[in-house]
Formats: C-alpha cells, structure tokens, sequence
C-alpha cells in the first residue's frame, strides 16, 4: 500500500455561503413536495379503532377466503 501525506482541504466562506442556499432549497423542495397533513390526535382517555391503526402503519390484513370451492348443497 502506498502511504502518503493527508490532502489538505480549504473550506472558504464561498463554500459555505453555497451550501447553505442548496439545503434551503433542498427543504423548500420537500415541503412542497410533501402532502398536508390531515393527522388528528385522538383526544386521552379515548380508544382507536383497530382499523385506523392499521391505516397508520400500513398494515393490510388479508381477506379470509373460503376453504373449499365445492358449493353447499
């Protein structure tokens, strides 16, 4: 392995003045991008229903299907 000596790097007020103007653009993109939120806390002492948990996480329970396809007569 070749050794050298580490590369000095120059961080000037330019560069900084930069990077500041890309990440406020950066999260003025994501805010415009993001979609509003229509999240409504349940109010303490009340219970949520099963369903809207499931919402919320992305949970997706599978429809139960029946065992046999041979019809009841």
């Amino acid at each position: 392995m070749i050794r050298r000596s580490p590369t000095r790097l120059d961080l000037r007020l330019d560069d900084l003045e930069e990077y500041e103007a890309m990440r406020k653009a950066l999260e003025a993109k994501k805010e415009s991008e993001r979609p509003p939120t229509t999240f409504s806390p349940p109010t303490w002492g009340g219970k949520v229903p099963q369903n809207e948990i499931q919402e919320r996480i992305g949970y997706m329970p599978q429809q139960t299907q029946p065992t046999h396809s041979r019809p009841n007569i």
